[in-house]
C-alpha cells in the first residue's frame, strides 16, 4: 500500500502549540530556544531543546505538542505519534483536538502504520462537525481497512469493507470490480453472477458518476461467458445486450471508438457472427494498424471464413 493512494484530508502542519507559546520571557529557557529554532525552520536544532525542556519536568501541553510537531518535521513519525498521544488528554478545544488528530493521521500514513491510521480516521469521522467531512473520513477508514484485509488475505472482512465503500462513495465502480474479482475465485459461479447483476443495477443508478465504462463491460462479458454453464436465471445473451447498452452510453461519454470495437468484435465472435466480427476488425485496424494481436485475429477470422 502507498500513502498516495489515500485522500489525505489535512497535509498542513498546524502549529497548535504556538497558540500557547506566549508568556515565556527567559531567552535561555529550553522551551523558548526550541520555539525560536522551530520558528526559524531549524528543526534539528530545536529537537535537543524540546527534549531538555521535557527532561527538566516541563510537561505542559504546549511543550509536548511543540515536540510532536518538531518530530513530525524531522520525519520521526512513530515518536511524533507517541508525543501527540501524550498531549491529547490536555487539549481542551475541539478544533485543536481535530487538528492534532488530522496530523496524527498524516503521520500514521507516512510511517505506513495503517492500523493506526484507520483507527484515527474513524475517530475523526466521529469528531468532526461537518457531515460531508465525516463521510470522507468514513470512506478513508474503509479504504485503509480494505487494503489491510487484502494484504492479510482476510477475504470475509475485505468483502465487508468493500460493501461499506459501495454504500458510502458516490462512485464505487472500483470497489464493485474488486468485489466481483474476489467472488470470481469462489467455486460458486452463481455468486459471481449475482454480483454482476448487482453491478448492473448499481451502475445504472449511478450513471451520472460513471465515466469509465471499460470495467463494467469487461465484467458483463465475463458473466456472459459463465452464465450458460450455471443454469442461471439470465443467459449469456442477457449480458451481451446489457454490455451493448453500456457501450451506447460510453459513446455518449466520449469513450474511444477503438476501445469499444474490441468489445463488439468479441461479442460478435461469441455469437458466431464471424462475418460481422471480421468487418468490425477491419474498422478497428483502420484505427490501430500495428496492433499485433488484432492482426493475428484477422488471420484467424480469414481462415474461418475461407478468405
Amino acid at each position: 500500500m502507498k500513502t498516495g493512494r489515500y485522500l489525505i484530508l489535512c497535509m498542513v502542519l498546524l502549529p497548535v502549540f504556538c497558540i500557547f507559546a506566549t508568556g515565556c520571557t527567559n531567552s535561555q529557557d529550553p522551551y523558548t530556544l526550541a520555539v525560536t529554532a522551530y520558528g526559524n525552520g531549524d528543526y534539528a536544532a530545536a529537537e535537543p531543546y524540546f527534549r531538555a525542556a521535557i527532561e527538566s519536568g516541563d510537561t505542559r501541553n504546549e511543550v509536548l505538542l511543540g515536540h510532536a510537531y518538531n518530530l513530525l518535521q524531522l520525519e520521526q513519525y512513530p515518536d511524533a505519534v507517541s508525543e501527540f498521544l501524550n498531549a491529547q488528554p490536555g487539549i481542551e478545544k475541539l478544533e485543536d483536538l481535530i487538528a492534532v488528530k488530522k496530523v496524527m493521521l498524516t503521520a500514521y500514513l507516512a510511517e505506513e502504520n495503517y492500523a493506526g491510521a484507520a483507527r484515527v480516521s474513524e475517530e475523526l469521522a466521529r469528531t468532526v462537525t461537518n457531515e460531508f467531512e465525516a463521510n470522507d473520513y468514513l470512506i478513508l477508514t474503509s479504504q485503509i481497512r480494505a487494503d489491510l484485509y487484502e494484504a492479510r488475505q482476510d477475504i470475509s472482512q475485505l468483502k465487508e469493507e468493500l460493501k461499506k465503500l459501495i454504500e458510502l462513495k458516490p462512485n464505487a465502480t472500483g470497489e464493485y470490480v474488486r468485489l466481483y474479482n474476489i467472488n470470481a475465485m469462489d467455486p460458486d459461479m452463481k455468486l459471481r453472477l449475482q454480483t454482476a447483476d448487482e453491478f448492473i443495477m448499481y451502475t445504472t443508478g449511478h450513471a451520472a458518476y460513471l465515466n469509465d465504462y471499460v470495467p463494467v463491460i469487461t465484467i458483463l462479458l465475463d458473466a456472459a461467458d459463465i452464465a450458460e454453464r450455471t443454469g442461471y436465471e439470465h443467459d449469456r445473451e442477457y449480458y451481451y445486450t446489457k454490455a451493448e447498452e453500456f457501450m451506447d452510453k460510453a459513446i455518449e461519454r466520449g469513450v474511444a471508438e477503438e476501445t469499444l470495437l474490441k468489445f463488439k468484435i468479441t461479442i460478435a465472435e461469441r455469437r458466431g457472427k464471424m462475418e460481422l466480427a471480421y468487418k468490425l476488425l477491419g474498422v478497428y485496424l483502420n484505427h490501430c494498424p500495428d496492433d499485433a494481436l488484432a492482426l493475428k485475429e484477422k488471420e484467424y477470422l480469414e481462415n474461418r471464413l475461407g478468405l
